[in-house]
């Protein structure tokens, strides 16, 4: 998609004009097929909008990358085009990437909407319990495991991009860290943000693994409320991702703890091998469409031999891997109600229930006596008709076959007469 104003990228850009861009993007025909109707928010990578396309009247998220730098912008505007790669994904739980442009040298992507609010929103707005804290970052989980499946690399993990519509997440703002990565700004711009940056990032290493260390920082904040790691300045945030062991509040449990510590192990290749594996640590399966069964919450201080059995061996200083939880199915007897819903295992007892049970018990007999009407009627209309309707082919029939008999009966009687005839002749 490109606006009337925007150019080919050449050996020469169009210069940014933000000027010409808050003068007329509220105007109609500013950007060709959209109106833009709200901001939706702003960040280091540049300001996001809600958007309603004109032709089906659908809503857009369009984000304006924020790219001041001439060094930077040149090099965006060469490797957009790989936001083509991104945008092949099509996962219920990431924010699908459905156009790209540019205009007034700016340029943009144009996003699915996902809501307005943000996991960040949520988190400012207190701790959450732990099974809806668990449940958005699972879904946020599958987000990160479905660019894995891609070979590709979030980076920039964070809650400010994990939207949050209804009951469902998605991870946005997947591939724009590669896009600004000559940034010299700042190192929350280039190659993601401080609080969940991986130790290896620092020396501009990463793959999958870095993006499993951001999802420990994730599910310890889900979990908790806060990051594990601060300090007075990026280099002293970056300097405990690097050295710091994570301090747990002591209600923590000591499960979460486990998986938690192996997502931050200091060394890629002692984390968890892939997301899927993370979430099956906690007792969730990895595969859409199943129900989600957490592990019930157990506190370590509860009792020694619950402790004993949750906590991780250590070999050698190092938190060794939590193990698998096993098989989701013995937690829970499938015959007791359909997965997803809640289930007893002894039905309710007392005056009240008894007479419930006594009162739905009336209304089932007297719908089963209004019903025998219309139950006969049905099967005399389902049934009665159609005997009706087959009866004089069944007497058809029936004569054809009386009528074959009587001609082989015919015929048997003539044989047996010519033979009596050429006996008695002889």
């Amino acid at each position: 998609m490109e606006a009337p104003r925007s150019e080919p990228v050449s050996a020469t850009p169009p210069r940014v004009d933000w000027e010409a861009f808050y003068r007329s993007y509220r105007k109609p025909g500013y950007l060709p097929g959209f109106e833009i109707v709200n901001k939706l928010g702003g960040g280091m990578f540049g300001l996001v909008f809600k958007a309603r396309k004109e032709s089906i009247g659908k809503d857009y998220a369009i984000k304006f990358l924020k790219v001041d730098d001439d060094v930077v912008r040149d090099a965006v505007l060469r490797e957009i085009d790989n936001v083509s790669f991104f945008a092949q994904i099509d996962h219920p739980n990431l924010v699908s990437i459905e156009d790209k442009g540019t205009i007034d040298g700016i340029p943009y992507l144009v996003m699915s909407y996902a809501g307005e609010e943000t996991l960040q929103k949520r988190l400012q707005g207190g701790r959450m319990a732990r099974e809806d804290a668990l449940r958005i970052f699972v879904q946020a989980a599958r987000g990160v495991q479905a660019l894995h499946d891609h070979s590709l690399v979030h980076f920039d993990l964070k809650p400010a991009n994990i939207f949050l519509k209804g009951d469902v997440a998605r991870v946005g703002d997947y591939g724009l860290s590669k896009l600004v990565s000559a940034s010299r700004n700042s190192l929350s711009f280039s190659r993601g943000t401080p609080y969940y940056m991986a130790p290896e990032m620092l020396q501009r290493k990463g793959d999958a693994r870095s993006d499993i260390y951001s999802l420990g920082i994730l599910l310890f904040e889900c979990l908790y409320g806060d990051v594990p790691f601060r300090g007075d300045s990026e280099w002293e945030v970056l300097r405990k991702h690097e050295t710091a062991v994570p301090e747990f509040p002591p209600h923590a449990d000591a499960a979460d703890r486990a998986v938690i510590l192996r997502c931050l192990a200091k060394k890629p290749e002692d984390r968890f091998v892939a997301v899927t594996e993370l979430l099956h640590a906690l007792h969730a399966p990895a595969a859409l469409g199943e129900s989600l069964m957490f592990a019930p919450y157990e506190r370590p201080l509860g009792s020694a031999a619950t402790a004993a059995r949750v906590a991780p061996a250590a070999t050698n200083g190092r938190v060794s891997p939590p193990p698998l939880p096993a098989a989701a199915a013995s937690t829970r007897d499938p015959a007791d109600s359909p997965y997803g819903m809640p289930w007893r295992t002894t039905g309710p007892t007392g005056v009240m229930s008894l007479l419930v049970r006594v009162i739905f018990g009336l209304l089932e007999a007297s719908i089963f006596v209004v019903m025998l009407p219309v139950r006969a009627v049905s099967a005399f209309a389902g049934r009665g008709v159609l005997w009706v309707l087959k009866l004089p082919f069944r007497i058809l029939a029936l004569v054809a076959q009386l009528i074959g008999l009587l001609l082989v009966v015919g015929l048997l009687v003539l044989v047996v007469v010519a033979v009596l005839s050429l006996v008695w002749a002889v």
